[in-house]
């Protein structure tokens, strides 16, 4: 740091040539130190000759992760997706601490992805948090987190393209040499966030929904998810336009057809089912309250009959009762 002097005190009182040696010789120290100076080594097996050692020592002073309770830091260890998501949280400003509440002390991060339109595999999914985050996730992620086109394999070709990566292995194609199936060392991570500071992508740039999680989502899911959640029940899209579960009691499937068709199909279990099936059915838009569907499910379950009601067809099979009707745009 330059030193504050009055010079023309110091003129003065030394003479202008002394007085321009002397400040030339401070300039030059203050300059040699500047273009020396190396981070410190805070971390005892991360020595500053470390081929990663500068971007793990920024993304530390920038709090985008810390070392170890031992006080290391672990270069070579292999990062779980929720250590991931926690510096991708960080790095864009969102919300991060843990409140009394949440299930997993990364999961106030996962939701203010979610909140801002990327949903991370383990979202609702302790042991996939914990689990190491694959390259081909954090590709995603990354590009996304910049409006780029979805898809794994557009990812890949993003993340080269803008010298976020070189890759890592041998291979005829950016997907192979990439390795999107290999893990993301906590080294390789402080890289990448450094990079990703270097080329000034610092703003949160997505604008559609990203939905990384096992079960998916579309439009319906969205309609239902809370419903089936009171119950415990995972719901799982099937493409853009329909969903279902894996609950034996509660075994639903819904698909949304062309002109404007719509076919639920529930098992017939338990009256308890038939409530969740009835409220269900109206979220997604059949033209007749929770009450009435609750009401025709168990008459048809009963009687084996084919029931119309405000134009909702309810069909008895052998193991399900279907649920159709049109829905008007």
């Amino acid at each position: 740091m330059l030193l504050e002097l009055d010079i023309s005190q110091y003129i003065r009182k030394c003479g202008k040539v002394a007085a321009t040696a002397a400040l030339g010789s401070i300039l030059y120290i203050t300059s040699v130190n500047d273009s020396t100076a190396e981070p410190s080594e805070s971390f005892p097996d991360v020595k500053n000759d470390y081929w990663a050692a500068e971007e793990i020592y920024w993304a530390e002073d920038r709090e985008l992760i810390q070392g170890h309770k031992d006080g290391t830091f672990g270069p070579g260890e292999e990062m779980t997706e929720a250590q991931f998501v926690t510096m991708l949280s960080r790095y864009f400003g969102f919300e991060t601490n843990r409140v009394n509440d949440d299930n997993h002390w990364a999961q106030r991060a996962y939701q203010s992805l979610s909140h801002n339109k990327l949903r991370m595999p383990g979202l609702r999914d302790n042991s996939i948090k914990n689990r190491e985050v694959t390259r081909g996730v954090i590709s995603q992620a990354f590009a996304h987190s910049q409006g780029q086109e979805q898809g794994l394999e557009n990812s890949v070709a993003w993340m080269f393209a803008e010298n976020i990566t070189t890759g890592r292995k041998q291979g005829k194609s950016q997907m192979e040499r990439y390795d999107v199936n290999g893990k993301l060392t906590r080294a390789q991570a402080a890289v990448f966030f450094k990079r990703f500071h270097d080329q000034s992508m610092s703003e949160w740039q997505a604008h559609s929904l990203l939905d990384l999680t096992p079960e998916g989502s579309n439009q319906y899911t969205e309609k239902v998810r809370e419903l089936y959640e009171e119950k415990g029940i995972t719901v799982y899209a099937r493409g853009e336009n329909g969903f279902g579960t894996a609950d034996p009691e509660f075994y639903h499937l819904f698909q949304a057809y062309q002109l404007d068709v719509r076919e639920y199909a529930v098992a017939r279990t338990t009256e308890e089912n038939f409530s969740l099936a009835a409220r269900v059915g109206e979220a997604l838009g059949a033209p007749v309250s929770a009450n009435e569907l609750r009401q025709a499910l168990i008459r048809a379950n009963e009687t084996e009959e084919e029931i119309v009601i405000s134009g909702v067809e309810i069909i008895p099979q052998k193991s399900d009762i279907f649920i159709l009707w049109s829905e008007e745009e």
